[in-house]
């Protein structure tokens, strides 16, 4: 037990002496005063041998309760391009204690740590973590895809499969990408319209054959002269 003074070291309790040991010349007074009180010795010395320790103990075993590992919760999400015809599959995992994680995507079963663009692991706010790798993929493509969890509250890697047969029976969001598509290329049409209207270009003229410049000079010159 220390006790402070005015930012200084005033007095603190020596467990082994079972005294008060003084910090400064101002503490002498404070210090005889204290040591003279048996009760006080007795309560102090009782407080910091007993009391003090099962408290301490019994918030330690709090602590151990409120940080104990979670498990992850995770699940893959798809954001297709309306233009190039490709899609963003992310993986979304929250809920999980500690901080350290292992996700990685895979390609029919076989990891893809290079193409896995990673977006870090951050707080969620309420003592637990949060990450959401991504990768590109083509939409044409006939590979399966898993997005692979590793922690330490799970006995095995969480695996959780992208459904391709649930965006491509979506009439929506195909619906969505044609008219995107058709969008963008209207767009592009009346953009190159607009700069040819705009910046027309003239013809250069054709360069005319030598000869045919003679002929037509001596032609007007042998035109007759008609009688009046």
């Amino acid at each position: 037990m220390q006790l402070g003074y005015d930012r200084g070291d005033f007095i603190s309790y020596d467990l082994g002496m079972h005294t008060w040991i003084v910090g400064t010349t101002q503490a002498q007074v404070t210090q005889r005063r204290w040591d003279e009180n048996k009760t006080l010795l007795q309560d102090t010395r009782a407080y910091l041998e007993e009391t003090c320790i099962a408290w301490l103990r019994q918030y330690l075993q709090h602590g151990e309760a409120a940080l104990q590992s979670k498990r992850p919760v995770a699940q893959v999400s798809d954001r297709p391009s309306s233009w190039d015809g490709r899609t963003t599959l992310s993986c979304q995992v929250h809920g999980f204690y500690p901080k350290d994680m292992a996700v990685v995507w895979l390609q029919n079963r076989e990891a893809q740590p290079q193409e896995t663009s990673r977006s870090g692991v951050l707080p969620s706010g309420d003592g637990t973590y949060q990450t959401w790798p991504t990768i590109e993929i083509h939409l044409s493509s006939n590979h399966s895809y898993t997005c692979s969890v590793e922690h330490v509250s799970l006995g095995a890697a969480l695996r959780v499969a992208w459904d391709k047969g649930r965006m491509e029976s979506d009439p929506a969001m195909i619906v969505g990408i044609v008219m995107g598509a058709v969008l963008v290329t209207a767009m592009a049409g009346a953009a190159v319209f607009f700069l040819t209207e705009q910046s027309p270009v003239e013809r250069a003229p054709r360069p005319r054959d030598p000869a045919e410049e003679e002929r037509e000079q001596h032609s007007n010159v042998l035109q007759p002269i008609s009688n009046s």
